[in-house]
């Protein structure tokens, strides 16, 4: 029989062949009358020279089969897959987007822990201070109640306003709930109680930032958006509100919620799921633009990605020589970095206003970046004569405001230039219109533009760049 590679695979030399071989080469050598018994020493001699040659042979099967995926195991299995461009996926922790009710200022410090009432702990990794750019919540109480007085807040972009019609604070209180909900329907969920009004995000996921300047409006406690990471990974499940007990006690935070079930982890993929994985786990390349995009559009909280690159060896349009850059809205900072380390081509630079640090897995620190859009904020100014032939509605204001808020959120989206004309649709089909005159203006904060800055042009919105709207910033006036 044939021993070793044959075109049935590696056949090993069992080890009675391997005994029988070396008695004989000994007879051959010493005499045919030796004494080979397992009683002798001779006989003990050639029996261990024989387990020495059928563990090289072993040694020797078992080189054959990492070759092989059904075979091979641990590093020689990712070895193999790496050929197809498949990769075994790594044990990571439980993320959990934690609502961290505290006063502003607050300083949580690295490390700080949260449990759950099974025992599992999570950890947040970098100091966080409490400020009213990154919340999921916040708690609105009213300072002095003023009959007539504007209360007003802004959430992200958009300024909230309420006229008080009397004094009492549970009715000023309603009336900017009433208010918050008109401008962010379904977004979220309110509760008006004795000590305030209580607003927190309904999915738990997004953060939004909170200002006011008005003095007769208080918020003794912040919903502070953060993330923290279980401390051992594994597929622990998080549901919503279940991790809320304060490990380590901060002065300033009051308590802790998640609003959002957590993003579970996994062990790492054993060589049985990786083997079983393979005929449906990606293989086609993955370091193109459309291929990246398309990637990031599947992390969590995404709602836009698009993927630019410079292939050339010059500047262009801001982005260096050899380098891509990722426009992202929404989704999580560190989670669409580790997504462009993971499918990004090696050499290449990826570039943006955002950048991260990702550790990969020889421990190595690497800068990701990239962008989240420049907010261009829009300014309109509208000047219209009445139609005589037609009844001008009682909200005619906010109707064109209406109007042309709605026409933005289908027409305008990041990179897309604002083109003043189209905007003359939604003002006309307001009944009563008989001409209209408008103008925009573009800043880079919220700084009100000068009245000569208002042009009839249309608005240059860059690849990374999107126009923002907002009623406040509409104005409308009646000309003779």
């Amino acid at each position: 029989m044939d021993y070793g590679v044959s075109e049935k695979g590696f056949v090993i030399k069992p080890f009675e062949v391997i005994l029988q071989e070396e008695q004989e080469d000994f007879r051959t050598a010493f005499g045919t009358d030796i004494d080979l018994s397992d009683t002798s020493i001779e006989g003990v001699y050639v029996k261990n020279q024989a387990l020495k040659r059928s563990q090289l042979w072993e040694q020797l099967g078992k080189l054959y089969a990492i070759g092989d995926v059904d075979d091979s195991f641990g590093v020689y299995l990712d070895r193999l897959v790496n050929y197809i461009n498949v990769e075994r996926l790594e044990s990571n922790a439980t993320r959990v987007y934690e609502c961290l009710w505290a006063e502003y200022g607050t300083v949580i410090p690295a490390g700080h822990l949260l449990r759950m009432s099974d025992g599992q702990t999570f950890r947040i990794n970098q100091a966080a201070t409490i400020s009213r750019s990154t919340l999921l919540g916040f708690i609105l109480s009213i300072r002095e109640a003023v009959t007539g007085h504007t209360y007003q807040l802004q959430i992200n972009t958009t300024i909230i306003t309420y006229v008080a019609v009397d004094d009492e604070e549970e009715q000023i209180r309603n009336g900017i709930m009433e208010a918050i909900e008109a401008a962010f329907p379904g977004i979220f969920v309110m509760h008006n109680t004795d000590d305030g009004l209580h607003v927190h995000s309904k999915n738990g996921l997004e953060a939004f930032s909170m200002s006011s300047s008005d003095i007769n409006l208080d918020f003794p406690l912040l919903g502070f958006y953060a993330v923290y990471t279980s401390t051992r990974t594994g597929g622990i499940v998080v549901p919503i509100g279940a991790l809320n007990e304060i490990v380590s006690r901060v002065n300033g935070l009051e308590s802790a919620v998640n609003y959002a079930s957590g993003i579970t982890g996994r062990a790492v993929e054993s060589d049985t799921e990786l083997r079983m994985n393979l005929t449906t786990r990606q293989k086609q390349a993955t370091s193109n633009e459309v291929a990246i995009q398309n990637e990031i559009l599947k992390v969590a909280g995404v709602e836009y990605a698009r993927v630019y690159s410079n292939r050339s060896i010059v500047e262009v349009n801001g982005r260096p020589p050899k380098s891509y850059e990722a426009v992202v809205v929404g989704g999580d900072e560190q989670d669409v970095a580790e997504l462009i380390f993971q499918k990004g081509p090696a050499g290449v630079q990826a570039f943006g206003n955002i950048t991260k640090e990702v550790i990969d897995s020889e421990g190595f620190s690497w800068e990701i970046g990239f962008s989240r859009p420049i907010n261009k904020y829009i300014w309109i100014r509208v000047e219209y004569s009445r139609n005589l032939e037609e009844d001008l509605p009682m909200n005619l204001v906010s109707a064109i405001q209406n109007n042309i808020i709605a026409w933005s959120q289908t027409a305008l989206n990041v990179g897309v230039d604002l083109i003043f004309q189209r905007m003359f649709r939604p003002v006309y089909d307001v009944p009563g219109i008989g001409f209209a005159d408008i103008k925009v203006a573009v800043t880079e904060d919220l700084t009100a533009p000068v009245p000569e800055d208002y042009i009839s042009e249309n608005v240059v919105i860059s690849e990374v760049e999107i126009a923002v709207f907002d009623r406040s910033r509409i104005i409308i006036q009646e000309i003779s």
